[in-house]
């Protein structure tokens, strides 16, 4: 998403999830509304987005690979939906779901691992409620144990050139006893348990 260049149409509170997510993720992004909630006007006085103050009308799609309306006019929301079929760009109706053809789900990022949450639309108050909800039930180990896995990875890819043989070895590696090992935070053990997967491979560990 860095540099994107990504039209937002609306300003209330919705537009504001929105261009939140948009942010994180380093887009470029013009806001399109009349008026808005004062923590997007925050954000345009210090450029962080730009704000036009007016109305969508026809075309302004033109020149974004990413358009998303939540200003709850079905209007431009068909139109940008029929332009977006012509034109071929992503186009997420927060205010009309079953107009749009891409979703921007709830997710979270816990060290190297991000999890994504989706309803289909149906109830982003829902995802919502999921991701928090899954945010309290990964262990803090899981990050630390990716970065380990990381580094195996790298000997496994060069101590097994056949892509088949590897993919038995991480379902041999990553069993539920060793991931019982990670759950419990026994990090060294679990490690170890996998090594020994490598050398049953013939790796040299």
């Amino acid at each position: 998403m860095e540099g994107i260049p990504c039209l937002v149409i609306g300003g209330g509170h919705i537009a504001l999830r929105k261009i939140r997510k948009l942010l994180k993720e380093k887009a470029l992004i013009t806001v399109l509304a009349p008026e808005a909630c004062s923590e997007i006007g925050d954000m345009a006085v210090n450029k962080d987005i730009q704000w036009e103050k007016r109305t969508y009308t026809a075309n302004d799609w033109n020149g974004y690979q990413i358009v998303i309306t939540a200003a709850g006019r079905r209007d431009v929301a068909d139109d940008i939906r029929k332009e977006s079929i012509a034109h071929g760009f992503l186009y997420n109706a927060a205010d009309f779901p079953e107009l749009g053809n891409y979703t921007i789900p709830a997710s979270f990022r816990t060290g190297g691992i991000q999890i994504a949450v989706s309803t289909d639309g149906r109830s982003p108050a829902m995802s919502r409620y999921v991701k928090k909800w899954l945010e309290n039930k990964i262990p803090s180990d899981f990050p630390r144990w990716l970065d380990r896995v990381e580094a195996i990875r790298l000997e496994v890819r060069a101590g097994i050139a056949d892509s088949k043989v590897r993919e038995e070895f991480w379902h041999a590696a990553f069993n539920d006893q060793i991931m019982d090992l990670v759950l419990q935070g026994n990090l060294d053990e679990a490690e170890e348990c996998v090594r020994h997967a490598i050398g049953s491979f013939g790796v040299k560990s």
